[in-house]
């Protein structure tokens, strides 16, 4: 089991890397390497600080949510199936490639490009922003789409977390804020629900040999 988990936290620290350098790429060709080191320094306190404050913000509420919504228990139960079972360790390194890399990819490169295509439609520089933040927000909910139908709910948060993560970015410059709620919130999360979907017994793992089944207690 663990080295079945193993094999998935690999291969998506291979997604995220490659997000990770396509953002960095985007961000260079597009603003220099003085811009790309900016957005990791500028404001950064400021930038950490409102992260922790989302990050908290939406752990309370996915919390709340969890105990009180049927919808919310349908995402645990359903997550808890393909997630139980991952280790602490596990759950932080999914946290840290997913924050790192889903954060440079789509707030630091993709937004402000998005923004700056809607200047050349609308020309309040406020509605700009809020576009690039939306269609920001709507990219990463595409990406987050799942399925099952009884999985849009993980969509709808997606989305509405992503316009926090936008929001930050774009006060402070800084995507580190970012960075940071989104492994802060994946982090706690994945942890909390790996923990409910974990066996509570012994796992019987079931063999044919020489034309019998054999039982085998793990």
């Amino acid at each position: 089991m663990r080295g079945r988990h193993w094999g998935m936290v690999a291969l998506a620290g291979v997604v995220y890397s490659a997000m990770t350098a396509g953002g960095v790429v985007w961000i260079i060709l597009r603003d220099g390497r003085e811009a790309f080191w900016l957005i990791l320094a500028e404001d950064l306190l400021s930038s950490a600080g409102l992260g922790v404050g989302l990050a908290t913000a939406i752990l309370w509420f996915s919390a709340y949510a969890s105990e009180h919504h049927e919808w919310a228990k349908t995402l645990e139960i359903e997550f808890g199936v393909a997630l139980g079972g991952l280790s602490s360790l596990q759950c932080v390194a999914l946290a840290v490639a997913s924050g790192i890399g889903e954060e440079m990819l789509f707030r630091a490169a993709l937004q402000p490009t998005a923004t700056t295509l809607a200047a050349k439609i609308v020309a309040s520089r406020a509605l700009q922003h809020f576009a690039g933040i939306t269609i920001t927000s709507l990219a990463f909910g595409a990406c987050h789409f799942p399925f099952r139908k009884n999985l849009l709910p993980w969509t709808a948060f997606t989305i509405v977390t992503a316009y926090g993560f936008g929001a930050i970015f774009l006060w402070t410059g800084n995507v580190m804020g970012p960075i940071l709620a989104h492994a802060l919130i994946n982090g706690v999360n994945l942890s909390r629900i790996a923990r409910k979907g974990s066996p509570s017994g012994p796992v019987i793992a079931i063999s044919e040999r020489g034309g019998s089944l054999e039982f085998d207690r793990k």
